[in-house]
């Protein structure tokens, strides 16, 4: 596997936690980027504790300043980058008519402009390097399935995902690969936390359960997801995973599921 140097974008909680540990475990050197300074502080101290080294940075994605003073703390601390994993994002539920101007502005600057900020900063250190690496792109199941009330944060993962494809031709031949790895249902996450403090992610998911967006109640914890992106980065460098998904498995014998059995399994236990 090796001796590599990774970034990970929003990893102070969640999947960007999970998967900077998971790749601490590995024992290599991880750059992990947040704009919430204490909660990077933590996750470094995971990094660490499963046997990697770690260097926490304060990193807001949609700011092209702050990018390139990330990578170039990252790179005096740990050395030149070859792993860069896009994962930072914000969002809420609800009708695009509820979203102020600068709330569909922050969603799709952090998941997509900022995406692409990253992996421009990457390339750029792999190139001089000569030794390729991989980009890996974090989208949703809402990049291809029409979302309602997910709207800003849906057309920006599937923004991505196609810049994906035109990227991937454009390093063919560098070394450098490029993955896009589409995530369904996840718990552990800050997504919807608005939303169940104010009563309204349980109308929301009665919609999304109703025509059949959500069919069960199961979700994947960011451990799982971790596993995935680990995956692809350590495949043989002579191939690569150009998609991959990863979805939650139906209980066995739970279906046919109503939605009073999911609001049970999930919104009624979520944190306030």
């Amino acid at each position: 596997m090796g001796d590599r140097v990774a970034v990970v974008t929003g990893a102070g909680t969640g999947i960007g936690r999970a998967i900077a540990v998971k790749f601490g475990g590995f024992g290599w050197r991880v750059g992990i980027g947040g704009r919430r300074t204490p909660l990077i502080e933590e996750s470094a101290t995971l990094v660490e504790q499963a046997g990697g080294k770690c260097a926490p940075h304060r990193l807001d994605v949609t700011d092209p300043d702050s990018v390139e003073e990330f990578f170039t703390a990252v790179e005096a601390e740990l050395g030149p980058v070859d792993i860069v994993i896009n994962n930072a994002a914000t969002g809420r539920y609800g009708p695009l008519d509820d979203f102020a101007p600068e709330e569909i502005a922050a969603e799709i600057a952090t998941k997509f402009t900022g995406a692409l900020y990253m992996a421009r900063r990457g390339i750029q250190g792999m190139r001089r390097t000569g030794s390729g690496g991989d980009i890996l792109f974090m989208t949703s199941t809402s990049a291809i399935q029409p979302w309602p009330f997910h709207l800003p944060y849906a057309a920006a993962s599937a923004g991505v995902e196609h810049a994906a494809r035109i990227l991937r031709l454009e390093l063919e031949g560098t070394g450098i690969r490029v993955h896009v790895l589409r995530c369904g249902p996840t718990g552990g996450t800050d997504f919807g936390t608005r939303e169940q403090q104010s009563g309204r992610m349980a109308t929301m998911t009665e919609y999304w359960f109703r025509r059949g967006l959500l069919r069960h109640t199961s979700v994947m914890t960011p451990d799982v997801v971790a596993d995935a992106v680990a995956t692809a980065v350590t495949l043989p460098p002579s191939h690569q995973y150009e998609f991959m998904a990863v979805e939650p498995v139906a209980p066995v014998g739970e279906l046919p599921v109503t939605f009073d059995d999911y609001v049970r399994s999930h919104l009624q236990s979520a944190p306030s």
